[in-house]
């Protein structure tokens, strides 16, 4: 059983905390600017897929032809929803006002996430990296 624990939070770690990080940022604009109407709820949608799409593009370069879940498996750790909610907080959505409010909530939100997580995963490989060639330099 714990195999298949570990098995699916290694799955799931990523999804997980986009959906986490998703839905807090839209309970607090939810909470601070009132309902939304049909017209937020489209400007939130578009705000998160505009911050995933101009990352996905910054990293177009690199990104491989299938979809790979090769990340360090301290990801599955992944606290990276609370910074995210906490960001949200802090952001001053109301001055921006409900329309703008609720796609820069969104926008803020996917950002944040995708730039947190890419930070650890970089971070991960180059000591992981690091090490190794340190290894092999010991070597000779």
């Amino acid at each position: 059983m714990n195999n298949a624990i570990g098995r699916v939070t290694s799955i799931l770690s990523i999804p997980y905390g986009y959906t986490v990080s998703l839905w807090a940022a839209g309970a607090l604009t939810v909470r601070r600017l009132g309902p939304p109407s049909v017209f937020d709820v489209l400007l939130f949608v578009i705000g998160a897929v505009a911050a995933f799409v101009a990352l996905a593009c910054m990293g177009r370069d690199h990104l491989d032809a299938e979809v790979p879940m090769r990340v360090p498996s301290l990801v599955v750790m992944n606290v990276f929803p609370i910074m995210v909610a906490l960001l949200v907080v802090v952001f001053p959505a109301q001055m921006a006002g409900k329309p703008l409010g609720y796609f820069v909530n969104s926008f803020l939100a996917t950002a944040a996430y995708i730039l947190s997580l890419a930070g650890l995963v970089r971070v991960t490989r180059g000591v992981r990296d690091g090490g190794q060639v340190r290894q092999a330099g010991s070597e000779r």
